[in-house]
């Protein structure tokens, strides 16, 4: 059997004081002599045993946990993230992952070093013995998430559709004061399958009690795979947007305020070219985008919001130009006894374009309803509204005679399976449909899809 010789301070029986000594110790006997050091509050000693073991064996498993959870404590975090690091990799089970796992993020947590703590919690979630424990590091990865500066999501959804591209019902082309005609097969309703990637970051650049400050990032990429059998290729249909954005929110007396000014940039194509030889063309709109949000609390249970915000859209096609859009809302939400939330908005949207078909006015009142406590198995949130959109001078061959009138009913489910968890990660069913009947037809469309999303718990 190996053995280790040491100069430890060893406490001298019935003194106060320390004396240096040389001991030989067997490596078992080293691993809990720096084990007991350690649950006796003398991180120091624990890591100058555990150094001495792992000097004779580079991975064992106790050594490396001592260092994992000593070093910190000792200023040198870096070290025990490495420990705990090499721990978790030549772990033999589930538990000792979990330990593992837990003292490297607690280093990296000593150490500021916040988003790789929430990975290796993630790591322990993934091997937590039980439902205890699982509670347990989902709340100290929620506190770390506080304590974060930066704050990520990454979200991802797949769903089927019945209309992938927002066509009409079917093929005949009537509005008032126009003559009928047939729609192109790319403006009808096409079946299909539509993804989401969809990613944001946003950076806490100043925090006080007053106030706080975030800079932002965030994408959003849609791909669609056709199942019609149509000669229409699945590229005409992808999209990607992109956006920076700086916020500004401050407490007050009675409630909050918060400013918020974005820059974005949403890119589309369009077909052009005739049926069976069309070509995708690239086309984009920069976006400018100011706004104001007020919350203020009516009491302990209900809060009124307001929020104005202006935006500019600047089309790369010379056809459409520039639309210059205004938005104000208002919203109530209230917690009832039960712990359930009911709210209520009220969204008033003015576009003004360079093209007259850009120009409307949209009006909606929109509800929504979720469950505080799991109906069985699931969590449930409801939502629903009502759409009214005018384009007092919309035109196709000639002016449509009264204005182009949407009327939009629309409803969605947001579905959760807490149950189900990986590394904090859950998975959910988003529902939605809704109905369009204008009087030109080519807006005339039902829509329904459900998406499978993934949510962080955290």
């Amino acid at each position: 059997m190996k053995h280790i010789c040491l100069t430890i301070a060893l406490a001298l029986l019935g003194a106060s004081a320390y004396a240096q000594t040389t001991v030989d110790l067997s490596i078992d006997q080293a691993r809990n002599i720096a084990t007991q050091a350690l649950l006796s509050d003398d991180p120091a000693l624990a890591l100058q045993i555990a150094e001495a073991v792992l000097a004779q064996r580079p991975d064992d498993r106790t050594a490396l946990i001592v260092i994992a959870a000593a070093a910190p404590r000792l200023g040198d975090a870096a070290r025990g993230r490495a420990a705990g690091a090499r721990a978790f990799a030549v772990s033999q089970n589930d538990a000792q992952r979990y330990e593992a796992a837990r003292l490297t993020a607690l280093a990296a947590a000593n150490d500021q070093r916040y988003t790789l703590a929430t990975f290796w919690l993630r790591r322990a979630l993934t091997v937590a013995p039980n439902e205890q424990e699982r509670n347990r590091t989902l709340n100290d990865a929620r506190g770390v998430s506080r304590l974060n500066p930066w704050s990520t999501g990454l979200s991802f959804s797949l769903a089927p559709s019945n209309n992938v591209n927002g066509g009409a019902e079917d093929e005949a082309s009537t509005a008032p004061g126009n003559p009928t005609g047939t729609l192109s097969a790319d403006a009808q309703a096409i079946s299909g399958w539509r993804a989401v990637l969809a990613f944001n970051t946003n950076y806490r650049l100043h925090q006080s009690r007053q106030s706080r400050t975030t800079v932002g990032a965030q994408y959003r990429g849609t791909r669609v795979r056709i199942t019609d059998d149509i000669d229409i290729p699945d590229e005409a249909f992808t999209t990607d947007y992109s956006e920076v954005s700086l916020r500004h929110e401050r407490a007050l007396e009675n409630g909050t305020l918060s400013l918020r000014a974005t820059r974005g940039l949403y890119e589309y194509r369009d077909l052009s070219g005739p049926s069976g030889a069309q070509v995708v063309d690239d086309e984009y709109y920069d976006i400018w985008r100011l706004g104001i949000d007020r919350q203020v609390p009516l009491n302990a249970q209900t809060v009124l919001s307001f929020s104005v915000g202006r935006e500019r859209l600047d089309y790369q096609n010379v056809g459409i130009g520039e639309v210059n859009r205004v938005t104000v809302g208002t919203g109530l939400a209230r917690q009832l006894a039960s712990r359930d939330r009911i709210g209520g908005n009220i969204t008033l949207v003015d576009n003004k374009g360079d093209n007259v078909n850009y120009t409307s006015r949209d009006l909606t009142l929109s509800g929504n309803y979720r469950w505080a406590e799991p109906l069985g198995p699931i969590t449930l949130g409801l939502g629903g509204g009502f759409r009214w959109s005018d384009y007092p001078d919309y035109n196709l061959l000639f002016a449509v005679t009264g204005g182009r009138q949407d009327r939009t009913v629309f409803a969605n489910a947001d579905i959760g399976f807490p149950q189900i968890s990986y590394a904090g990660f859950t998975p959910g069913l988003r529902i939605d449909a809704n109905r369009t009947d204008s009087n030109v037809s080519r807006f005339d469309r039902t829509t329904f899809s459900a998406s499978l999303t993934i949510s962080s718990q955290f």
